[in-house]
């Protein structure tokens, strides 16, 4: 097979440059036509596209970034540059992200070029196959959207989103530079793939470690859900969000134990995806004696080196809610003598970074629900049992709210949004809540257009400024 190995989106790819009169193929190596034609060499081609996907969503700051630059946690001296909006064109930890996220919309891309092209199996594999690689691509746009999009979280849809590659990168040429796209066009490519890919997509596969690690059918509603709540598009979140939440073959659930989705994982052992895992990174089953993963949380979280939690955050907590108890501790009480007093996050508290990483929970999709519902049709009954849902279970000795409880819709939706503040923590939404509600980050002063990433500079200098800078980073 093929490698697409893109350092940045616009770098030429030496494997796709050469000729193809040329392109012999070297002895023991496979090309797209072998690898492709098969079930199998294209399920293998997709497991790539999906560690791609995982490596840029966990790597360098893509996870750690919705929560570091919020009042949910203090950082060390290095990680300030971000949480200041300092952070330049060049910056290591900038075009590190972008490219990571790329380089999964690459494979993803090839997955499904090539199979169209090469694939001599059934036609209902190939399209299942298909709609997976669409779920990773979107999920990817997704996320660098509300990281890049200039305005893309605050209702700028003719904003400047992010180039549309919705083809196997074949090379660098000047006149076939692509654009930044609007930030309304990356959502509706967004809601493309995914609505597109729903149908195809299977309820669930044959093991649970495939259900809640691959797309299914109810992980593509969830996204939606997402997708549509930071789109502004409130009516179509609520309703994604409750397609999710039907679950014909019952395979999701908000479960009852906090610790069964974050157990102790001291040993670093395989730990089970939970009914309430929609979509993870299943990090913890990718160890041997010979390899083991990291999915680079677990050190700055346990050894407080790099991030550690707010005590003002800590106190924000009801009295007796079981998210601070169960889900916060002080980790290394040894190396970092500066902060053992400190308390972390326990959703990754194996030092050695071998946790499963949650992408999509259910408890995320029923707030979705419960803020859409909240803002288009005010104070109701199923909004309120939804908050109630999520609060109850980390507070089962509370009085669990009524209607009455709401002067209006707008008290209704900041108490959901306090719950997405406490359930949600450490798993990177924080920051983009709080710029899709007008509220502060840590740096309360922080210019609304230093509150997405730059662009990296070597694309807006390599396509002849074809792809423009944001708005916040232009002299």
């Amino acid at each position: 097979m093929k490698k697409f190995i893109i350092p940045l989106l616009l770098i030429l790819s030496i494997a796709s440059a050469c000729d193809k009169k040329l392109d012999i193929t070297p002895e023991n190596t496979l090309t797209d036509r072998d690898v492709f034609k098969t079930k199998a060499g294209a399920e293998q081609a997709l497991a790539e596209a999906y560690y791609n996907l995982y490596k840029a969503s966990t790597g360098n700051i893509a996870y750690v970034l919705g929560d570091f630059t919020t009042p949910l946690l203090f950082t060390n001296d290095y990680y300030r540059t971000y949480t200041l909006g300092e952070a330049t064109p060049v910056d290591d930890g900038v075009v590190a992200v972008w490219t990571a996220h790329f380089k999964a919309i690459n494979t993803a891309n090839n997955v499904i070029a090539r199979i169209r092209e090469f694939a001599t199996f059934d036609e209902a594999s190939q399209n299942q196959l298909i709609a997976e690689s669409r779920f990773i691509r979107a999920l990817a746009y997704l996320n660098l959207l509300r990281m890049f999009g200039d305005g893309a979280l605050t209702g700028e849809n003719e904003g400047y989103g992010l180039p549309l590659q919705l083809t196997p990168f074949e090379g660098y040429n000047t006149g076939d530079v692509i654009p930044r796209s609007t930030n309304g066009d990356v959502y509706a490519q967004i809601e493309k793939d995914l609505t597109e890919s729903i149908p195809l997509l299977p309820g669930k596969f044959d093991t649970d470690l495939k259900t809640r690690s691959r797309a299914t059918k109810g992980a593509a509603w969830a996204l939606l859900s997402r997708a549509y709540l930071y789109s502004r598009q409130y009516d179509k979140a609520a309703d994604a969000a409750e397609e999710m939440l039907k679950d014909p073959e019952n395979i999701y659930d908000l479960v009852s134990n906090l610790r069964s989705i974050f157990p102790d994982n001291t040993a670093g052992s395989a730990q089970a995806l939970t009914q309430e895992h929609i979509f993870a990174f299943p990090v913890s089953y990718i160890t041997s004696s010979s390899t083991s993963e990291n999915n680079g949380l677990g050190n700055g979280y346990f050894f407080k080196r790099s991030f550690w939690i707010n005590q003002q955050f800590i106190q924000s907590h009801e009295p007796g809610d079981l998210r601070v108890s169960q889900l916060m501790f002080k980790g290394d009480q040894i190396y970092n003598t500066n902060a053992l007093d400190e308390f972390t996050t326990f959703k990754f508290n194996n030092s050695n970074g071998r946790d499963n990483v949650p992408v999509i929970r259910v408890a995320e999709v029923i707030l979705n629900r419960a803020e859409a519902l909240a803002r288009t049709t005010g104070v109701t009954s199923e909004a309120v049992s939804l908050l109630n849902s999520i609060r109850s279970r980390s507070l089962p000795s509370a009085t669990p709210y009524s209607v009455g409880s709401f002067a209006d819709a707008t008290a209704l939706i900041n108490a959901i949004l306090e719950q997405r503040k406490f359930e949600l923590a450490f798993e990177g939404f924080h920051r983009y809540d709080l710029i899709r509600t007008g509220q502060p980050l840590t740096t309360p002063d922080l210019p609304e257009k230093k509150k997405v990433l730059p662009i990296p500079q070597i694309e807006v200098d390599i396509s002849n400024g074809i792809i423009r800078q944001n708005t916040g980073y232009t002299s």
